[in-house]
């Protein structure tokens, strides 16, 4: 590995958290999968809002809260709209891996969607209260407009566990509320072909062999997902595009292998191992609703 790499990686660590979520969505398992079947096939409105944490390499991490609140202004909200806004992550069907940019398809045809204003918007945990800031989008092409409710925080504000606070002030269009949820953390005692990843040391792969995931297994119904990111968009030290990455999907039971083939000719680069863990809401305004913990862990590779 050039001897740059590692410094170069990361602003790069830093900035793919909010990459993916501006880019992606989040369709773990139905492609909107918000309080219910019956209410997603339905819903006008959908609120989704998403807490993201990356462990780095050197004892950093970094974290932000996106929270969006989708209304269509004529059907359900469905994937397309929630992809419109950048509420969705495009994943691989369960046990395989994609490049990230051969997921994501065109919609089936366009619809106004509009981001509703909700008064403020905070998220309280361990004790510390961050307010995300509403962000006014112009409208783009009739289609998308509205506010987006977004920052980025301390390791203290937005821990790896615990419990975490969502507080809605209210609007004509959506009532006052409060909901509580609990991160359950990155995977723990992440390690990768063997090698303990809390080190943070560069991880050794050999080219030709299947690579071992194991990891402290969590809920049931929570997920885990592993973005590989090549060295050529790291040694750029920009942040990673779809064209660039691949993408896996595996349960949350605590070991995954990844084949040699999923890194294609990947050999110096990012591994980030995520676990997606939801909880439900519901609120008069809000047909359907989800604080969704992204939380992830990632490590420094080189193939040989």
């Amino acid at each position: 590995m050039r001897p740059a790499l590692y410094a170069n990686l990361l602003p790069l660590l830093a900035a793919s958290v909010a990459s993916f979520t501006v880019a992606c969505s989040a369709n773990v398992s139905a492609p909107v999968d918000l309080a219910d079947a019956e209410a997603a096939t339905t819903a006008s409105s959908l609120a989704v809002v998403v807490v993201e944490r990356t462990a780095m390499p050197g004892d950093t991490a970094h974290a932000e809260a996106v929270a969006r609140f989708v209304r269509m202004r004529s059907g359900a909200v469905d994937d397309d709209a929630l992809r419109m806004v950048g509420a969705n992550v495009d994943m691989p069907a369960l046990g395989t891996c994609a490049v990230v940019s051969t997921l994501a398809r065109a919609p089936r045809f366009a619809r106004a969607v509009e981001l509703v204003d909700v008064g403020s918007v905070t998220l309280e945990s361990n004790g510390v209260a961050t307010m995300l800031p509403a962000r006014r989008l112009p409208d783009v092409a009739d289609l998308v407009s509205g506010v987006v409710y977004a920052r980025a925080a301390d390791d203290d504000a937005m821990p790896a566990r615990g419990r975490y606070d969502l507080k809605i002030a209210g609007s004509p269009d959506v009532a006052p509320f409060v909901m509580s949820g609990f991160a359950p953390g990155e995977p723990s005692d992440l390690r990768v072909a063997g090698h303990d990843t809390q080190k943070g040391a560069i991880v050794g792969l050999a080219v030709a062999s299947p690579v071992e995931l194991t990891w402290e297994p969590g809920a049931a119904d929570d997920a885990i997902y592993v973005d590989l990111v090549s060295d050529s968009v790291a040694g750029l030290g920009a942040a990673p595009s779809s064209a660039s990455s691949v993408r896996c999907l595996f349960a949350d039971n605590g070991r995954a292998v990844l084949a040699p083939s999923a890194f294609g000719a990947l050999e110096d680069g990012v591994l980030s191992i995520h676990r997606v863990h939801r909880e439900p809401f519901r609120t008069r305004g809000v047909d359907a609703g989800e604080v969704r913990f992204d939380f992830a862990r990632a490590v420094l590779f080189s193939r040989r």
